[in-house]
């Protein structure tokens, strides 16, 4: 009986009759994710000395689709991509990450040398690309990116290029 009447004050006590005033009230939720994570051997960018329509490069596409979601139109307050690349290639290697709307029209692009390195010592970049408010307005209409990974016009290289991105983002929800 005496436990009944000790959790019957619990439960009393902790009720509180005041109102939530909801325009006060803000909320900064944030997320990451990891939009690719890929290796590629010189060998594959050595192939692509002759392709169509830049030689000596490689081109891989993702689906960003969830950039252009009506909920991000409204509340994405931040976003910021960044980039881990290590490159045992022995020759200098670029990266350029586009994006693109419905209409193949490119909304943005980040472009990055990365120097030569070798295999015992490659060279490792970190970097990272923060948007200002108009290139978010602008980057939530993409749908689509395609990275490419380029080099000077060479076929004897060796080693590999590990390219890493993760996009942080927050999201402002308030009463007013």
């Amino acid at each position: 009986m005496k436990y009944i009447v000790i959790i019957c004050l619990i439960f009393w006590s902790c009720t509180d009759d005041r109102d939530l005033d909801t325009n006060d009230f803000e909320a900064r939720p944030s997320f990451e994710t990891n939009v690719f994570q890929t290796q590629y051997s010189a060998d594959l960018i050595n192939s692509g000395n002759d392709s169509i329509p830049v030689p000596n490069t490689i081109r891989d596409y993702i689906d960003i689709d969830f950039l252009n979601e009506q909920f991000n139109d409204d509340y994405l307050e931040s976003l910021e991509f960044k980039f881990l690349a290590e490159n045992s290639i022995n020759r200098r290697q670029t990266i350029d990450f586009v994006f693109f709307d419905r209409n193949n029209s490119e909304t943005f692009r980040v472009t990055e040398p990365i120097a030569a390195g070798t295999e015992d010592s490659p060279t490792v970049k970190n970097f990272s690309v923060v948007l200002t408010p108009q290139e978010i307005d602008i980057i939530t209409s993409s749908t689509r990116a395609e990275f490419f990974v380029n080099q000077p016009s060479a076929a004897t290289n060796s080693g590999a290029m590990r390219l890493e991105c993760i996009v942080e983002g927050g999201y402002l929800f308030s009463g007013e």
